[in-house]
Formats: structure tokens, sequence, C-alpha cells
């Protein structure tokens, strides 16, 4: 069974169609790259799966169990146990150290005693290269700091399915390739991952597939050697030749 089913997934805004019938499964330990133009849809895709947006037609589905559908907050709050999400800004809360960020999701929504959640928050510090600065506030890191502990404190809820917004966008090109590693990391640990990105030596090294999304809908996907060297519709060709000789 596929860890995030998309069955025929659309959404409006207004009369903008956002995503025309998105079909697409993720199995248990994948790493799935979404690529494209702004304004494809694929952030929107993304906000779907942890309910950020509501979809307007279609199912979702994470471990084959439908999402959607005006859920309670509990029924949310346990969604968001099972994805985590890591976004283009980094959204730490400033008045918490980095051990503070990590723990608080485990504290307040797992109901684990300070002692556990400080214990799995150490580690996930240390597993992110960032043990060393856990009293340290979000003021005092850099992006790329700010972004791991944001990794860290998503892996803390123990998700099956990690999601990544672009998540190295906001940060320096110095920056780039810490957090790239930390993702890296994860996929090689077997972590089921979905990642919209436009690092497009990330999707052909790391990913386990690449899908190109253009106007809302899918408009190719394969694996990364096959899309990156023999594309095979127009669209993705003019496409990857904007970005790579950019």
């Amino acid at each position: 069974m596929a860890v995030v089913s998309f069955e025929g997934v659309r959404k409006r805004f207004g009369t903008a169609e956002v995503l025309r019938d998105i079909t697409l499964e993720i199995e248990e330990g994948e790493v799935v790259a979404i690529i494209g133009p702004s304004g494809a849809g694929k952030s929107t895709l993304l906000r779907c799966v942890n309910q950020l947006e509501q979809h307007d037609g279609g199912r979702i589905l994470i471990d084959g169990e439908p999402i959607g559908g005006g859920q309670r907050v509990r029924d949310l709050a346990r969604l968001r146990t099972r994805v985590g999400m890591v976004f283009q800004s980094f959204n730490l809360w400033p008045h918490l150290s980095a051990l503070g960020n990590v723990m608080e999701g485990p504290r307040q929504v797992l109901k684990l005693s300070r002692a556990e959640a400080e214990a799995r928050a150490l580690s996930l510090l240390d597993r992110v290269g960032l043990s060393a600065h856990a009293a340290k506030y979000p003021a005092q890191l850099s992006g790329g700091q700010q972004q791991r502990v944001a990794i860290a404190r998503a892996l803390a809820m123990q998700p099956r399915v990690m999601l990544f917004d672009e998540a190295t966008s906001a940060l320096d090109p110095e920056l780039v390739g810490e957090v790239l590693s930390v993702m890296a990391q994860l996929a090689a640990e077997g972590m089921t991952m979905i990642v919209v990105t436009h690092e497009m030596g990330f999707a052909r090294e790391v990913a386990h597939r690449v899908v190109l999304m253009a106007e809302g809908a899918i408009v190719e996907q394969g694996h990364p050697a096959s899309f990156f060297d023999a594309p095979k519709e127009a669209r993705s060709r003019a496409f990857l030749g904007k970005v790579l000789k950019a």
C-alpha cells in the first residue's frame, strides 16, 4: 500500500483551477521530487496533504485512509503527527530555544514527559548536526541552522512522510548545501519524502522519481536519469532547457 495516494485531486481558488486531476502514489521509503515553473500548483499539492488547504475534488489517502472533508481538530492533530512539513520560511517559535522548538510538539501533542521529549529533541538536534546549538534561540542561528531545527522539529513527531516545500529557497547560496545534506541523509535512511524543489542536482541524485507539474497538472514523471537525460514531453524539454541553462 502506498503511504500517500492522490486520486484525481482537484483544487480551485475562485475561478482559478490550481490542481487538475492529480493522480499519484508515493510508496514507503520513496523520495519523490516535484519540480516545475512557478504557479504550477506544487506547493498547493503539499498543503493539501496536511490539510493547510482543503482539496475540492478527488481523494488524498494516507496509508489508505482518506483525509479531508472537514475533519475535527483532533483528527487534524492526528494527521499532522503522521505528516511532517518543512516550509520555505523556517516558522520557528522565536521565544523558544532550538531545543524548546523541537520539544514542543512531543510535549503538547504526543503528551510525552519533559524528560522523554528532551531526550528525543537532543537526539534529533544531534542528527541534524546542531547538538552544540541546542540552547540558542532562532535569532542567534543562521538560516541554514534554523531550517535544520525546523527539520528536527518535524521529525520529532515521528511522521510517516515528510513534506519539503522549497526548503532551501530562502537560504543564502552558501547555506543551501547543509540543508540538502540533511535531506539526503533522511532519504538514505528510508524516510518517505515528497520534495518540492528547484534544486535539480538534488532531484537527480537523491530522488527515486521526478514529477514535473505545470498549470496544475502532471506533465511527466519518471526515474531521474531517464527524466533528465531523455524527457519524453516537449514541455519537459522546454522546462529543463531553461533551468539547466540558468
